[in-house]
């Protein structure tokens, strides 16, 4: 399927998300992010879909807002084309593999923090130009950036807007796996089927348990993983015991 400079397909039990727009750098417009919108709430929605993996062409990844709709897309309602973007990337139960080659920026680099693992390219850019531009970071990457990489790192890069390498990336915890450029969607899609072969309701608590210890103490999250494993074990041990 290919609607507004996206792509997205079921391969096997991963759903593939292409940004198709090279001509923009992959700049989103207020159609690409609806339709980015819906296809991540049918892969939600999907129960043959247990990964999902976001990519954008072979020379950029996603260069985040069109500047010529810039304006026209502010401010925005609930349930405008951005913010529903945004939540369909914070609201998306399953795992998410991001494959990233050449520039990542504003919104392209936020969205990465929804992301369960990111394979970029040696030769992949990174920035946050908010301040720059007079504004704030979205998509809570004021919250979530911190965690990632530390706080005194964050500042660094929301404030300062400068570019950070692949290595950088690497080096701080924002990426997960730096490999040559050709090689970044073979190992995206290797990884993303991989998790794909997992249970997925086990894949799902998971990072659901990850996201709420996020700001949980430990107890807390002993208690949450604890009523977990009461709910899932017995049905595990259940599948697993022949019966005659």
């Amino acid at each position: 399927m290919m609607t507004a400079h996206l792509t997205s397909q079921l391969d096997g039990q991963v759903w593939s998300i292409g940004i198709d727009r090279p001509e923009k750098r992959n700049a989103l417009d207020g159609t690409m992010f609806d339709a980015l919108a819906n296809a991540l709430r049918l892969a939600q929605g999907d129960v043959r879909v247990h990964c999902v993996l976001l990519h954008g062409t072979q020379d950029c990844f996603c260069s985040g807002h069109d500047k010529a709709e810039f304006g026209a897309l502010w401010p925005q309602a609930a349930d405008g084309a951005v913010a529903r973007c945004i939540g369909a990337f914070a609201g998306q139960p399953k795992p998410l593999v991001a494959a990233v080659n050449g520039a990542a920026v504003g919104f392209g680099a936020t969205l990465l923090l929804h992301a369960d693992y990111v394979v970029a390219g040696e030769g992949a850019m990174f920035r946050f130009p908010f301040a720059d531009l007079g504004i704030v970071p979205e998509a809570g990457a004021t919250a979530l950036l911190a965690r990632r990489v530390g706080e005194l790192v964050a500042r660094d890069w929301l404030l300062s807007g400068r570019a950070i390498t692949a290595t950088e990336a690497l080096q701080c915890g924002f990426v997960s796996r730096v490999v040559p450029n050709e090689d970044v969607h073979q190992t995206a899609r290797a990884y993303a089927a991989q998790l794909a072969s997992k249970p997925p309701s086990a894949l799902q608590a998971t990072r659901r348990l990850l996201q709420e210890g996020a700001t949980s103490s430990a107890a807390d999250a002993i208690e949450r993983e604890l009523a977990y494993l009461n709910a899932y074990i017995p049905a595990v041990c259940w599948r697993s015991i022949p019966h005659a």
